[in-house]
């Protein structure tokens, strides 16, 4: 008997083959959770060592995945870092940051919610959005956004309770996770405001507000020994017009940090707040076990720049030292290979390889112009050949805290361009003086040394394109950073 297929048979049919195609497509792509935390270095992690802290979420995250141990933010300060890790560019390249112009439509239509949207995801964003940007406003960029801030970090309810920002993020992206249409893949990217301070409230203890899940935790913990880099040698050993700098560093740093008391309240305050946020993930990985995605989604965690936290003297991020810079990158996969589970990645990795991974996941179009790399080589346990030997740094706000960098497995170069007698150099050997305290730059037996990462940092120059626009050189006292 020969089928017959009238004009609307034969469009059912092929409906029909469309959808069968679609889902297996939609089988093969992974879902992402993309976790993002402000203000958090990656020493404050227990898989990174630390043994004050209690974060069995992430830990368990890294047992299971993979953790870089040499992961940093390309930009120290969260409006241009999230900025990057959206378009996947450079500071240099999409110039934003607070007060600047807004990111350009051509650089968010590269952005990895728009490219992952038209792989046929459905993207979802909650928290700290903390960028501007021209085309699409984000609501329109993203399936489901849902913007909560802090200041308050506590937010009064209709019933008149008190909820965290922590975990009202979670909140939003277990909701997200519930109403998504089974079969679709879906990134979901969670931007918590913690363990940002918050910075209205000077009151120890209550600077960094943590939420009710943690009251009470770290109590017993003694840190009256102060910072690591706390003594008076490491302030002297900076350039002298960062000890000279009377903006948010230092003055930052008489609200949080410089007597003992005042540093263990503030630090046992902070802890609470990251174990807050471990705990608000243990809630966003439970509401996948419980709709059966924990086989084909992917988490990834780190945080857009790194924090002093006294070091040095000093409060803030916006300088090149490596507290500034670290952050934690930890990526759970459960189609890892089981060699694979629990690798420490020791290659150079930055923020700006967050965007072409979540892409290359997803079998989608990587543009040309991003300017970090896929992270995916690290995946397979093979030995990843031909990788990066250096990174890009920089940090570009307000005249007098201007500079970037290149750092190397083992030294790093930094060029402050906006102090009197620019450029002014710092060089170190990361190797033989890990805190940074001896500046090589002036020493006669580096200058070849200093003359190689000299044209390493023009080749970053030239390869990255610098946006045009007219730059504004802001107060930094009028500033949220």
């Amino acid at each position: 008997m020969i089928q017959v297929f009238t004009p609307l048979r034969r469009g059912l049919v092929l409906g029909l083959l469309l959808l069968l195609q679609l889902n297996v497509q939609a089988a093969k792509q992974p879902n992402i959770v993309f976790l993002l935390a402000d203000d958090q270095r990656s020493d404050v992690l227990g898989c990174y060592g630390n043994e004050d802290i209690q974060t069995p979420t992430i830990d368990r995250l890294a047992e299971k995945g993979l953790l870089f141990n040499n992961s940093f933010c390309e930009v120290p300060i969260c409006a241009a870092t999230r900025a990057s890790l959206v378009t996947g560019l450079s500071q240099r390249t999409h110039g934003y940051n607070f007060g600047e112009k807004p990111v350009v439509e051509q650089q968010m239509s590269n952005s990895y919610p728009a490219l992952l949207k038209q792989a046929g995801y459905r993207v979802g964003f909650a928290g700290k959005y903390g960028f501007k940007h021209a085309g699409p406003k984000p609501q329109k960029l993203f399936d489901f956004f849902k913007t909560i801030g802090r200041d308050p970090y506590l937010k009064k309810m209709p019933d008149g309770s008190l909820r965290h920002e922590t975990d009202l993020c979670a909140d939003a992206a277990i909701e997200f996770i519930k109403s998504n249409k089974a079969g679709q893949p879906f990134c979901m990217s969670v931007s918590f405001n913690a363990s940002h301070a918050e910075d209205k409230d000077h009151r120890p203890g209550f600077h960094f507000q943590w939420p009710e899940s943690t009251d009470g935790m770290y109590e017993d913990l003694d840190l009256t020994s102060g910072p690591r880099l706390g003594d008076r040698k490491h302030f002297k050993a900076m350039p002298e017009f960062l000890q000279e700098e009377v903006g948010l560093s230092r003055t930052r740093y008489f609200w949080r940090w410089d007597t003992p008391e005042k540093y263990q309240t503030n630090m046992r305050a902070y802890y609470r707040m990251i174990t807050g946020i471990d705990f608000a993930i243990a809630r966003i990985v439970e509401a996948l076990e419980a709709e059966g995605l924990t086989d084909n989604t992917i988490i990834v965690y780190t945080a857009d720049n790194g924090l002093l936290l006294g070091d040095r003297g000093t409060a803030g991020k916006w300088n090149h030292y490596e507290q500034s810079l670290r952050v934690p990158l930890v990526i759970y996969d459960p189609r890892l290979p089981e060699s694979v589970r629990g690798t420490k990645v020791d290659g150079l990795v930055t923020n700006l390889d967050i965007a072409p991974t979540f892409l290359e996941l997803a079998g989608a179009r990587i543009p040309r112009s991003y300017q970090g790399q896929s992270l995916l080589p690290w995946f397979n346990g093979q030995a990843v050949t031909n990788w990066r030997d250096s990174i890009f740094t920089e940090h570009a706000f307000y005249a007098y805290d201007n500079w970037y960098g290149v750092r190397s497995e083992r030294y790093k170069l930094a060029s402050y361009y906006t102090v009197e007698d620019a450029p002014y150099y710092c060089l170190y050997d990361l190797q033989k003086d890990p805190d940074e305290l001896t500046n090589l730059a002036k020493n006669p037996e580096y200058a070849s040394l200093l003359s190689q990462m000299k044209k390493r940092l023009a080749k970053y120059l030239d390869d990255y394109p610098e946006d045009q626009r007219p730059k504004k050189f802001n107060d930094p006292s009028q500033s949220k950073f």
